[in-house]
């Protein structure tokens, strides 16, 4: 079909239709002359598939360009209810699209982590090595920071070496997907259906930080305790123990 009848199909005027091609949200329509433009069922998909997401789902331009590719030619009403959840809840949370990625080689020179632990790291699924338009080895802003953070831990005498390396960190990566899985798990079955995608990126986004500053507190609180539940018991196998005085 030609332009003008795309336009009449899908209610969806030229400009706006040229300028999601500029964009990428639409793909090049095939040109069998240099001054003709041949427009397919999948174009028309598209624009039903950027107008919903658009008006019923209340993403984003910059957005939905993200999800284009996921989404692929599915109709409209095939697209789930929270589709783009994940990708608005990190733009919110500057968790990935808005910082850019990070050298590995310079991470681990800033850092002070060798190379061969960050290698480590990433075997074990912890982080992710893609590679930049330079041809450069990166991680992504959130992985840097995974990395730069227990480099500081390990720096105050929790080394590697003591062991609080890799299969340590390895830990505190499976209790972080168990959290995540009872916080996920939990949002989709309490809250999914009664809210729409920038209602729920809006709530986990405020959400999020506060839950963190509740679970440091509880994870503080349980050392203290540990602690003192050790130093009880050690006092109790060793009656000559010296003991604070009232």
């Amino acid at each position: 079909m030609k332009m003008k009848e795309l336009e009449e199909k899908s209610g969806i005027g030229r400009e706006t239709i040229r300028y999601y091609i500029r964009e990428g949200l639409l793909p090049e329509p095939d040109r069998p002359k240099t001054n003709v433009a041949i427009y397919s069922e999948d174009h028309l998909r598209r624009l039903d598939l950027i107008r919903t997401l658009q008006r019923e789902r209340f993403l984003p331009l910059g957005v939905i360009r993200k999800l284009i590719e996921e989404a692929g030619d599915r109709e409209p009403d095939m697209v789930p209810g929270l589709f783009g959840f994940e990708i608005m809840l990190a733009d919110q949370l500057g968790a990935e699209s808005t910082r850019s990625p990070v050298e590995v080689e310079k991470l681990s020179e800033d850092s002070g982590m060798p190379m061969e632990e960050i290698r480590a790291i990433a075997d074990e699924g912890i982080i992710t090595f893609s590679q930049s338009a330079a041809g450069k080895t990166v991680v992504s802003a959130q992985d840097a920071g995974i990395i730069s953070n227990w480099a500081k831990v390990q720096s105050v005498g929790f080394s590697a070496e003591k062991g609080y390396g890799v299969e340590y960190l390895k830990q505190y990566n499976e209790l972080a997907e168990t959290l995540g899985d009872l916080d996920v798990t939990a949002f989709y079955e309490r809250l999914a259906e009664h809210v729409d995608t920038d209602k729920a990126s809006a709530m986990a986004a405020a959400a999020i930080p506060q839950s963190l500053e509740v679970f440091g507190h509880l994870r503080t609180k349980a050392i203290l305790r540990k602690i003192a539940e050790r130093n009880a018991e050690a006092l109790e196998s060793d009656p000559a123990a010296p003991r604070k005085s009232a």
